[in-house]
Protein backbone atom coordinates (compact mmCIF):
# COMPACT_ATOMS: atom_id res chain seq x y z
CA UNK A 1 0.00 0.00 0.00
CA UNK A 2 2.80 2.40 0.96
CA UNK A 3 4.73 1.68 -2.22
CA UNK A 4 1.58 2.11 -4.28
CA UNK A 5 0.92 5.55 -2.78
CA UNK A 6 4.55 6.70 -3.06
CA UNK A 7 5.07 5.67 -6.67
CA UNK A 8 1.69 6.88 -7.85
CA UNK A 9 2.07 10.30 -6.19
CA UNK A 10 5.78 11.10 -6.16
CA UNK A 11 6.59 9.69 -9.58
CA UNK A 12 3.14 10.63 -10.94
CA UNK A 13 2.49 7.27 -12.48
CA UNK A 14 -0.90 7.66 -14.12
CA UNK A 15 -2.18 4.15 -14.67
CA UNK A 16 -5.87 3.39 -14.44
CA UNK A 17 -6.38 0.81 -11.71
CA UNK A 18 -2.84 1.26 -10.40
CA UNK A 19 -3.41 -0.83 -7.22
CA UNK A 20 -4.44 -3.82 -9.36
CA UNK A 21 -1.55 -3.07 -11.73
CA UNK A 22 0.92 -3.40 -8.86
CA UNK A 23 -0.78 -6.39 -7.27
CA UNK A 24 -0.88 -8.33 -10.55
CA UNK A 25 2.91 -8.22 -10.72
CA UNK A 26 3.52 -8.42 -6.99
CA UNK A 27 1.87 -11.82 -6.58
CA UNK A 28 4.02 -13.24 -9.38
CA UNK A 29 7.14 -11.72 -7.83
CA UNK A 30 6.20 -13.05 -4.39
CA UNK A 31 5.85 -16.52 -5.86
CA UNK A 32 9.34 -16.37 -7.36
CA UNK A 33 10.98 -15.12 -4.18
CA UNK A 34 9.13 -17.30 -1.69
CA UNK A 35 9.34 -20.50 -3.72
CA UNK A 36 13.04 -20.15 -4.49
CA UNK A 37 13.82 -19.16 -0.89
CA UNK A 38 11.83 -22.11 0.45
CA UNK A 39 13.70 -24.49 -1.84
CA UNK A 40 17.02 -23.09 -0.68
CA UNK A 41 16.04 -23.24 2.99
CA UNK A 42 14.69 -26.78 2.83
CA UNK A 43 17.70 -28.16 0.95
CA UNK A 44 20.51 -26.31 2.69
CA UNK A 45 19.29 -26.64 6.27
CA UNK A 46 17.82 -30.16 6.21
CA UNK A 47 21.07 -32.08 6.42
CA UNK A 48 20.20 -33.88 9.67
CA UNK A 49 16.90 -35.13 8.29
CA UNK A 50 18.53 -36.27 5.07
CA UNK A 51 21.10 -38.28 7.02
CA UNK A 52 18.48 -40.06 9.15
CA UNK A 53 15.85 -40.72 6.48
CA UNK A 54 16.39 -41.35 2.80
CA UNK A 55 14.31 -38.83 0.91
CA UNK A 56 15.01 -37.91 -2.70
CA UNK A 57 16.55 -34.44 -2.49
CA UNK A 58 14.29 -33.13 -5.21
CA UNK A 59 11.25 -33.87 -3.01
CA UNK A 60 11.97 -30.75 -0.96
CA UNK A 61 12.09 -28.62 -4.09
CA UNK A 62 8.89 -30.01 -5.59
CA UNK A 63 7.12 -29.57 -2.25
CA UNK A 64 8.15 -25.90 -2.08
CA UNK A 65 6.98 -25.30 -5.65
CA UNK A 66 3.69 -27.06 -5.00
CA UNK A 67 3.04 -24.94 -1.93
CA UNK A 68 3.97 -21.82 -3.85
CA UNK A 69 1.56 -22.64 -6.68
CA UNK A 70 -1.28 -23.13 -4.19
CA UNK A 71 -0.49 -19.76 -2.60
CA UNK A 72 -0.24 -18.10 -6.01
CA UNK A 73 -3.62 -19.50 -7.02
CA UNK A 74 -5.17 -18.28 -3.77
CA UNK A 75 -3.59 -14.86 -4.34
CA UNK A 76 -5.70 -14.51 -7.46
CA UNK A 77 -8.77 -14.10 -5.24
CA UNK A 78 -7.72 -10.77 -3.64
CA UNK A 79 -6.39 -9.63 -7.02
CA UNK A 80 -9.78 -10.21 -8.61
CA UNK A 81 -11.50 -8.57 -5.64
CA UNK A 82 -9.29 -5.46 -5.82
CA UNK A 83 -9.71 -5.27 -9.59
CA UNK A 84 -13.48 -5.33 -9.35
CA UNK A 85 -13.55 -2.96 -6.37
CA UNK A 86 -11.71 -0.21 -8.23
CA UNK A 87 -13.90 -0.62 -11.29
CA UNK A 88 -11.52 -2.44 -13.64
CA UNK A 89 -13.21 -5.18 -15.71
CA UNK A 90 -11.93 -8.72 -15.67
CA UNK A 91 -10.58 -10.10 -18.92
CA UNK A 92 -11.05 -13.48 -20.57
CA UNK A 93 -7.26 -13.75 -20.90
CA UNK A 94 -7.23 -14.51 -17.16
CA UNK A 95 -7.92 -18.16 -17.99
CA UNK A 96 -4.47 -18.39 -19.62
CA UNK A 97 -2.67 -17.38 -16.42
CA UNK A 98 -1.97 -21.03 -15.39
CA UNK A 99 0.35 -21.28 -18.39
CA UNK A 100 2.48 -18.46 -17.03
CA UNK A 101 2.29 -19.97 -13.54
CA UNK A 102 3.99 -23.07 -14.95
CA UNK A 103 6.74 -20.92 -16.45
CA UNK A 104 7.16 -19.10 -13.13
CA UNK A 105 7.39 -22.46 -11.34
CA UNK A 106 10.08 -23.70 -13.71
CA UNK A 107 12.09 -20.50 -13.32
CA UNK A 108 11.78 -20.50 -9.51
CA UNK A 109 12.75 -24.17 -9.33
CA UNK A 110 15.87 -23.55 -11.38
CA UNK A 111 16.93 -20.56 -9.27
CA UNK A 112 16.26 -22.43 -6.02
CA UNK A 113 18.20 -25.53 -7.06
CA UNK A 114 21.14 -23.52 -8.34
CA UNK A 115 21.48 -21.27 -5.28
CA UNK A 116 20.98 -24.13 -2.81
CA UNK A 117 23.71 -26.17 -4.51
CA UNK A 118 26.13 -23.25 -4.28
CA UNK A 119 24.94 -22.67 -0.72
CA UNK A 120 26.11 -26.04 0.57
CA UNK A 121 29.67 -24.96 -0.24
CA UNK A 122 29.34 -21.27 0.61
CA UNK A 123 26.71 -20.71 3.32
CA UNK A 124 26.96 -16.92 2.97
CA UNK A 125 25.43 -17.20 -0.48
CA UNK A 126 22.09 -18.10 1.12
CA UNK A 127 22.08 -14.88 3.14
CA UNK A 128 23.32 -12.86 0.18
CA UNK A 129 20.44 -14.14 -1.91
CA UNK A 130 17.96 -12.31 0.31
CA UNK A 131 19.91 -9.09 -0.23
CA UNK A 132 19.96 -9.71 -3.97
CA UNK A 133 16.19 -10.18 -3.93
CA UNK A 134 15.73 -6.73 -2.40
CA UNK A 135 17.75 -5.11 -5.18
CA UNK A 136 16.18 -7.34 -7.83
CA UNK A 137 12.72 -6.13 -6.78
CA UNK A 138 13.51 -2.51 -7.66
CA UNK A 139 15.05 -3.30 -11.04
CA UNK A 140 11.94 -5.22 -12.02
CA UNK A 141 8.90 -3.20 -13.22
CA UNK A 142 6.52 -4.26 -10.48
CA UNK A 143 5.51 -0.92 -8.98
CA UNK A 144 6.33 1.16 -12.05
CA UNK A 145 5.92 0.67 -15.82
CA UNK A 146 9.08 0.04 -17.77
CA UNK A 147 8.41 2.92 -20.14
CA UNK A 148 8.87 5.59 -17.43
CA UNK A 149 12.59 4.81 -17.47
CA UNK A 150 15.13 6.22 -19.95
CA UNK A 151 15.57 4.17 -23.10
CA UNK A 152 19.10 3.11 -22.21
CA UNK A 153 17.94 1.83 -18.81
CA UNK A 154 15.06 -0.03 -20.44
CA UNK A 155 17.54 -1.72 -22.75
CA UNK A 156 19.67 -2.87 -19.82
CA UNK A 157 16.66 -4.21 -17.92
CA UNK A 158 15.80 -6.45 -20.85
CA UNK A 159 18.55 -8.71 -19.49
CA UNK A 160 16.54 -9.15 -16.29
CA UNK A 161 14.61 -12.43 -16.81
CA UNK A 162 11.96 -11.48 -14.25
CA UNK A 163 10.96 -8.50 -16.43
CA UNK A 164 9.69 -10.76 -19.20
CA UNK A 165 7.98 -13.31 -16.97
CA UNK A 166 6.18 -10.75 -14.85
CA UNK A 167 5.11 -8.67 -17.85
CA UNK A 168 3.72 -11.82 -19.47
CA UNK A 169 1.68 -12.56 -16.34
CA UNK A 170 0.50 -8.96 -15.99
CA UNK A 171 -0.58 -8.74 -19.63
CA UNK A 172 -2.94 -11.67 -19.10
CA UNK A 173 -4.39 -10.89 -15.68
CA UNK A 174 -4.47 -7.07 -15.74
CA UNK A 175 -4.02 -5.62 -19.22
CA UNK A 176 -6.21 -8.23 -20.86
CA UNK A 177 -4.07 -8.85 -23.93
CA UNK A 178 -2.46 -12.01 -25.22
CA UNK A 179 1.26 -11.28 -25.66
CA UNK A 180 2.89 -11.96 -29.04
CA UNK A 181 4.26 -15.43 -29.67
CA UNK A 182 7.86 -14.20 -29.42
CA UNK A 183 7.19 -13.09 -25.85
CA UNK A 184 5.89 -16.55 -24.97
CA UNK A 185 8.86 -18.24 -26.62
CA UNK A 186 11.32 -15.95 -24.84
CA UNK A 187 9.75 -16.70 -21.46
CA UNK A 188 9.68 -20.41 -22.25
CA UNK A 189 13.37 -20.28 -23.13
CA UNK A 190 14.23 -18.37 -19.94
CA UNK A 191 12.29 -20.80 -17.76
CA UNK A 192 13.57 -23.96 -19.44
CA UNK A 193 17.17 -22.77 -19.49
CA UNK A 194 17.07 -21.75 -15.81
CA UNK A 195 15.45 -25.04 -14.80
CA UNK A 196 17.88 -27.11 -16.85
CA UNK A 197 20.95 -25.35 -15.48
CA UNK A 198 19.68 -25.56 -11.91
CA UNK A 199 18.70 -29.21 -12.27
CA UNK A 200 22.01 -30.29 -13.81
CA UNK A 201 24.05 -28.49 -11.16
CA UNK A 202 21.82 -29.84 -8.39
CA UNK A 203 21.75 -33.47 -9.52
CA UNK A 204 25.52 -33.41 -9.97
CA UNK A 205 26.00 -32.54 -6.29
CA UNK A 206 22.83 -33.96 -4.71
CA UNK A 207 24.66 -36.75 -2.85
CA UNK A 208 26.73 -34.20 -0.96
CA UNK A 209 23.79 -32.30 0.54
CA UNK A 210 23.38 -34.54 3.59
CA UNK A 211 27.05 -34.31 4.50
CA UNK A 212 27.77 -30.66 3.85
CA UNK A 213 24.68 -29.07 5.45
Amino acid sequence: IVLTIVFSRVFRIAIEGYPAYVLSALIAWTFITQSSSNIIGSLVWSGDLQQRIYIPRSTFAFSAIGTGLVNLTLSMVPLIAVTLFIGIPLHATLILSPLVMILLAMFSMGIGLLISTIGIYFADVVEMYQIVLSAWFYITPIIYPLDVLPKNVQAVLQFNPAVHLINLFRDLVFVGTIPPMQNWLLCLFISLATLLIGWLVFTGKADEFAYRT
